[in-house]
């Protein structure tokens, strides 16, 4: 039985009982009591479902007070210095409306989520005096904060009765004009109700309306509802600074833009927050300035008058203009008991965290039961509960898209200064030192987490670590404000190493020269932890390739380790190594070479053979073997340290992609690209899943891989490789470093293979002045600079400025590696080209034997280099009419370019080309036999 006529008929009951005991009459009128047929006509229904999809989606309709219907119930007036808040209105309206504005069946609930103070509320008001004349059934408001007074709430909104039943309705008692307004609300005529402050999934059950026009709009602090009920929500987060900066300059005029930025920045951008500055700094403008304001912010925090009210004027929402008794709304709810005790703690170590940045969820978890014995499955699910009740109470805010959540900067203020004290000490911040020890706790809790976390991952899985990093520079910065220097000690080393392996060298720089100062200062300049910053320093510093800085430091440490520890000592191996280095892209690698040495046999004494310290002293040897040419020796010692590194790490290692990217650019000198091209697509996904994209390890495998491709003849699939390792240098060097520097004549070769000269010719000359501007003139890499350049200038048929910049090069060469190096070779073999095409034949052939001979020498004689030097050998033959010597060159330069690189290869089609060239010479003038 429906449950309106259920109550008709106890009224009638009642009625006839008076009659009975009595023994009078009574005149009852049943049509006073049931309740009429609510739902409009056709057309009512047509205009007002035609009218609702009018609604804007895309633009924000103007407010328009006078326009919402004059049945509604809006209780709050239109607050005139609302601010921003676009994406919301927008998606509010994209809820609200539903996919299709014209359904009859009811459409769900869109619920405004977030911290107390936040603006729900507001957003609500704006949203009901925008958009409410799009709701010809009215718009209905109602304060859901007290179940007891629903009913009274209901009341106000008999606006929503046809006037006809309005009339009827009148003379009902209470609870029936409450069961008329609702019945009124699941009519087909759509109507916005808003359920303001509704934490309670009961209270929203049973009060909304399940059929109907209607749609709501809750607003509340409770992040999460039960998915049966259908609630789309909308977090409602802090205002971006450009929207806080207007809004504060709404309130107090005066106020500049960096005035208004910084106290954004302390109110971490909290609109409550905001507008109680604001007013405050307007009220009292002539006796407090914006810099004085904010040096008492930060002294007292929110025991500050301006965030308790002084100078404001009263709500338009009605809510109290106190930020800390909104805070405490929610905080008071929690209950001494298993699982808001738990939550208390878990809310304190997220306080002590960076505020507005994503706290993995597991992180919390770990920090709130670290030390505890005994921990079972049932804890585990409290911590998971507790967690879930600090959303409720939205203390802290879900981040979207992750399992992870943020604390406001103003409610980790109230907890840190909560304690166990009561909210008026809190307003006071008295909290007695007493007090504070669990506040204490949490902080060494989560600090230790974050540490150990740090250390586990720094360095092999880097990237890991990003997530945290806001926080480990919150545990920094916390260290440096409690001058406990030895915490900064850690932190500092601990978050340079990180960005260091993260390839953000400038970031790591004045992290580790923190690390140093601060060593020195405790322990004198002879101890082994000044050792240890001076070398960390030194490898930044070789990275930023700031090799003058770098090399004193490294010869400081190996010197102080060599004190502390004795010659036979790893650190002083390592130490080794990294002067080594140093010198390795200074390109002295006389010097390079015994180092490498010395490092390796400390290592394999101390350890044994087939140890990870070894395997790097065995690494750093093969790379100078490579550079030195001496490529079989090269193999021969990365393919150990490869079997090493996979038994200690795995496949899927830094270590283990540096050692296989070495081992590619071996096989790409060996001419053998199929290996190379196979082994650096490996490097680059192992080194992506490490660090990210966007790192100079990953830059490094793409520019290598380019130059494989580029050396095939694969321009274009080289071309968007260049590009991609040039900008990722750039965003992490910045323009003037020498990665950028070899990245940009990359690209410049790509493009003169291309034909597209005068793309490569400014790419060549800024290379150039890069590189001398970090290395000098003489070095070797302003040489690579010269000889592409000089490359460009050739193909141009700018023989004499071509011509100049190869001996010049050449000259460097010879001086930095010494006459037998592959790239003396090469600079002899370019510059015989252009004198071959001067016509000076002379010169051009005593060059190439002689390129030809260190080429033997380096390579053996069956290598690409020595095809090409003998293939350029024949033609200058040729042209000398010296056939016999020309046509064995040419045949043996092209079976061995054949064998090793095939006959699509583009210097095999070249020697091809040249040998159908010398043999149709020949036969032109009868001498073929």
């Amino acid at each position: 039985m429906d449950e309106h006529l259920s109550g008709m008929n106890q009224y009638i009951s009642g009625s006839l009982n008076a009659i009975t005991q009595g023994g009078g009459q009574a005149s009852v009128n049943i049509t006073n009591v049931i309740p009429p047929n609510m739902e409009p006509d056709a057309a009512t229904l047509h205009a007002a479902r035609q009218k609702l999809e009018e609604l804007p989606l895309d633009t924000i309709p103007p407010p328009a007070p006078d326009l919402i219907p004059a049945s509604s119930h809006m209780p709050l007036l239109r607050n005139q210095l609302f601010t921003g808040r676009e994406d919301e209105l927008r998606e509010l309206a994209r809820c609200l409306k539903g996919e299709h504005a014209v359904a009859i069946s009811y459409r769900g609930v869109a619920a405004t989520t977030g911290i107390g103070g936040i603006g729900k509320t507001q957003l609500a008001s704006e949203f009901v005096y925008r958009y409410g004349a799009y709701f010809a059934g009215g718009v209905f408001w109602l304060d859901c904060s007290k179940a007891e007074n629903m009913s009274t709430e209901v009341l106000q909104c008999k606006g929503a009765l046809p006037p006809a039943a309005a009339a009827l309705c009148a003379s009902l008692p209470p609870s029936e004009q409450v069961e008329w307004v609702r019945r009124a609300w699941q009519t087909a005529l759509p109507r916005l109700l808003i359920f303001d402050n509704c934490e309670d999934e009961a209270i929203l059950e049973q009060w909304k309306p399940n059929s109907g026009g209607c749609r709501i709009l809750i607003t509340c602090r409770k992040q999460e509802w039960s998915a049966g009920l259908g609630i789309i929500t909308v977090p409602i987060a802090e205002l971006p600074r450009a929207e806080s900066i207007e809004l504060l300059r709404k309130y107090s005029t005066n106020l500049t833009e960096a005035a208004a930025n910084q106290i954004a920045e302390e109110l971490g951008d909290h609109p409550l927050a905001l507008s109680l500055a604001g007013h405050y700094l307007h009220m009292y403008r002539h006796i407090i300035t914006p810099e004085q304001y904010v040096q008492k912010l930060r002294q007292q925090t929110l025991a500050h008058a301006s965030l308790q009210g002084r100078g404001a004027e009263r709500s338009l929402t009605r809510h109290e203009q106190h930020v800390a008794r909104t805070f405490a709304v929610s905080y008071e709810r929690l209950q001494e008991e298993a699982c808001d005790d738990l939550a208390k703690e878990m809310l304190l170590c997220a306080a002590w965290c960076a505020p507005g940045v994503p706290i993995p969820e597991q992180l919390l978890l770990d920090a709130a039961v670290l030390g505890e014995e005994d921990l079972d499955e049932e804890r585990a699910m409290l911590g998971v509960d507790a967690l879930q009740r600090l959303l409720d109470l939205g203390l802290l805010e879900r981040a979207r898209g992750q399992e992870a959540v943020r604390v406001h900067r103003l409610v980790a203020w109230f907890v840190l200064a909560q304690g166990r004290s009561s909210t008026e000490k809190v307003v006071a911040s008295q909290t007695s030192e007493e007090e504070q020890a669990p506040s204490m706790l949490a902080r060494e809790k989560i600090r230790a987490l974050l540490f150990m976390v740090g250390v586990r991952t720094h360095e092999e899985a880097p990237l890991q670590l990003v997530a945290l990093q806001a926080h480990l520079f919150k545990m920094l910065q916390d260290a440096r404000d409690r001058g406990e220097q030895e915490q900064v000690l850690q932190w500092s080393q601990l978050l340079g190493l990180h960005q260091y392996y993260m390839g953000a060298y400038n970031e790591a720089k004045p992290l580790l020269q923190e690390v140093l100062r601060i060593s020195e200062h405790f322990y004198t300049r002879e101890h082994p932890y000044v050792a240890s910053s001076l070398h960390n320093l030194a490898v930044v510093y070789k990275e930023q390739g700031k090799y003058e800085e770098a090399l004193p430091l490294c010869k400081e440490a190996l010197e102080i380790r060599k004190r502390v520890y004795g010659r036979e000592h790893p650190h002083v191996a390592s130490s080794l190594h990294n002067l080594a280095n140093v010198y390795q892209e200074q390109g002295k690698y006389e010097e390079v070479l015994p180092l490498c040495k010395e490092a390796l046999e400390i290592a394999e004494r101390a350890y044994g053979r087939e140890h990870p310290h070894v395997a790097s002293s065995l690494h750093n040897l093969a790379v100078v073997y490579k550079e030195q040419g001496k490529y079989e020796e090269a193999v021969s010692l990365l393919q150990e340290v490869l079997e090493i590194y996979e038994k200690v790490y795995g496949r899927e290692h830094p270590h283990v992609a540096s050692s296989l990217h070495n081992l590619a650019v071996v096989y790409k000198e060996q001419g053998k690209y199929e290996e190379a091209v196979s082994l650096l697509q490996e490097v680059l996904e192992i080194y992506e899943k490490v660090y990210g994209r966007e790192h100079p390890h990953v830059a490094s495998s793409l520019h290598n891989l380019a130059v494989v491709y580029q050396e095939q003849g694969k321009y274009e699939e080289a071309l968007p490789l260049c590009k991609e390792a040039l900008e990722i240098y750039e965003r992490v060097y910045g323009r003037e470093h020498p990665h950028v520097a070899s990245s940009l004549n990359n690209l410049a070769v790509v493009y003169k293979e291309q034909g597209k000269y005068e793309e490569a010719l400014p790419l060549c000359k800024e290379a150039l002045e890069i590189a001398e501007r970090a290395y000098g003139r003489e070095h070797p890499e302003v040489a690579n600079s010269l000889h592409i350049l000089a490359r460009v200038y050739d193909v141009q048929g700018k023989d004499e400025e071509a011509v100049s910049l190869l001996q010049e090069a050449l000259e460097i060469r010879k001086r930095e590696y010494g006459r037998e190096h592959p790239n003396v070779a090469m600079s002899l073999n370019d510059l015989a080209r252009v004198h071959y095409k001067q016509g000076k034949y002379e010169e051009a052939v005593s060059l190439l034997q002689e390129a030809l001979e260190i080429y033997e020498r380096v390579y053996g004689r069956e290598h690409p280099a020595v095809a090409s030097a003998l293939g350029n050998l024949a033609t200058i033959y040729l042209m000398q009419g010296k056939y016999k010597q020309a046509d064995r060159f040419f045949q043996e330069a092209l079976e061995m370019a054949t064998r090793l690189l095939g006959k699509q290869y583009p210097e095999t089609q070249k020697l091809i080309w040249n040998y159908f060239v010398f043999l149709s010479a020949l036969e032109g003038q009868g001498e073929l036999e």
